[in-house]
């Protein structure tokens, strides 16, 4: 799907707007210009939400978390969510957590002695359980296990719930073609529902985590968010943690593996400012600009969510002359922002150069963690995180892609390999 809007918003006949129509449901306006862009997320923010046309689709698996509605719930949500990034303890934790954390991966590389594993999967039990611990206070263990039920329910209905944006008739056809609905939501609200109540059993007092800003939080009239609130935020969260970060790191590596002179680079870089310390702390990774470039130049051509929609209140008219009635689909595809020639020199070549000199892109020119007032929170956080543990395995490894012609997108509602990446890994 990213790769056909690809081709039809990069079309040189295309102008401002187009309008892609499927049978029995809301056909939607894609828009491809950062202009038009500014104006819908950000100018006019307040006529074009998520809607039914999201809600309908996805409220069984997120329900009433932020990335699922608009207004005052998605306001609460946002002011809560964005509290957290500014607390100074809450910065301390997530260090000493990835500083644990990446100790044990880095094990289970070792302990692999040189055999393919499904990188793609390594970097999701990681990052699960690193969130899980920064954002809950909860030890998930999952690269500790084979399989994980949990992880594997909240897979399986990211897909499908991604699938119903393409499907009119998904409420007549999910009992059929996905007769396991009900029971993978299950599990995935019986894992939210366990977090909450180890955390009550423990208390907040003290603590510096996500899950405790929620569980603190005390509306207008007094009351507390109840546990299906609760639930839905860490799901919501978890998506954001666990999923967009993980898929950009094993983008990265596919990336470099074939583009072994950027490689090349960033491994020098890396032998700069990596002598004997094994693990670096964040401002020695913040320091390391061609390997926040590297993340960055992935990212503009193979973004975390790739395709991104919105419903419009009220009539309205894009800068470009576009006319949107009362209830359009407004989409765009960031896939294609990172692949357009009007805004990137030569777009199709992965070039991190292109990032450490001249004019930096806007969020409207790169919008791959969203833009304007819904602008990803965790946005710096999640470069970091992919920096830290980009450097901290070609530190001490060489690697391999044995599978590189099986490497696809999957379909769900962020931006998975469909076959996961097989490496090996050598040591240096």
């Amino acid at each position: 799907m990213s790769e056909y809007l690809c081709e039809e918003l990069l079309d040189p006949s295309f102008s401002g707007a187009k309008v892609f129509s499927i049978a029995f449901t809301e056909s939607a306006i894609m828009i491809n210009d950062p202009e038009s862009l500014e104006y819908v997320l950000n100018t006019n923010f307040e006529n074009y939400v998520k809607g039914s046309f999201f809600s309908c689709r996805l409220s069984e698996f997120l329900g009433q978390g932020i990335f699922n509605v608009d207004g005052h719930h998605w306001y609460i949500q946002r002011k809560i969510g964005s509290k957290i990034f500014t607390t100074r303890a809450f910065k301390t934790n997530i260090e000493t957590v990835f500083t644990e954390k990446i100790k044990v991966f880095l094990n289970l590389i070792e302990s692999t002695n040189g055999k393919a594993v499904d990188v793609h999967d390594m970097f999701h039990k990681f990052f699960m359980d690193t969130f899980g611990k920064i954002a809950y206070g909860y030890e998930i263990d999952s690269m500790s296990k084979t399989t994980v039920p949990f992880a594997q329910a909240f897979d399986r209905i990211q897909k499908v719930t991604s699938d119903r944006f393409s499907n009119p008739l998904f409420k007549y056809t999910d009992p059929f073609v996905y007769p396991g609905f009900n029971h993978d939501i299950q599990v995935i609200r019986e894992f939210g529902t366990k977090i909450i109540q180890e955390r009550k059993r423990g208390g907040t007092e003290s603590k510096s985590d996500l899950l405790s800003l929620f569980m603190d939080y005390t509306n207008e009239d007094g009351s507390k968010l109840d546990d299906d609130q609760l639930i839905d935020s860490v799901l919501n969260f978890l998506l954001a943690g666990r999923d967009t970060t993980a898929q950009a790191l094993s983008w990265t590596f596919y990336c470099l593996f074939k583009n072994q002179a950027a490689l090349k680079t960033l491994n020098k870089e890396i032998e700069t400012y990596l002598q004997e310390e094994e693990i670096p702390d964040y401002d020695t990774i913040k320091k390391m600009k061609y390997a926040n470039a590297v993340f960055k130049e992935t990212l503009r051509l193979y973004p975390s969510v790739p395709r991104v929609a919105k419903i419009a209140v009220n009539d309205d008219v894009l800068p470009n002359g576009t006319n949107i009635p009362r209830g359009a689909v407004i989409g765009y595809v960031p896939y294609a922002f990172g692949r357009n020639k009007d805004v990137w020199e030569d777009p199709l070549t992965y070039k991190p150069e292109r990032w450490l000199s001249g004019k930096q892109a806007t969020q409207y020119e790169y919008p791959v963690f969203n833009c304007g007032p819904r602008i990803c929170l965790g946005k710096s956080l999640a470069e970091i995180q992919g920096v830290f543990v980009l450097v901290c395995i070609l530190k001490k490894y060489y690697f391999t892609v044995e599978n590189m012609d099986m490497i696809v997108p999957g379909v769900s509602l962020t931006f998975p390999m469909k076959h996961g990446m097989q490496v090996r890994f050598y040591n240096k």
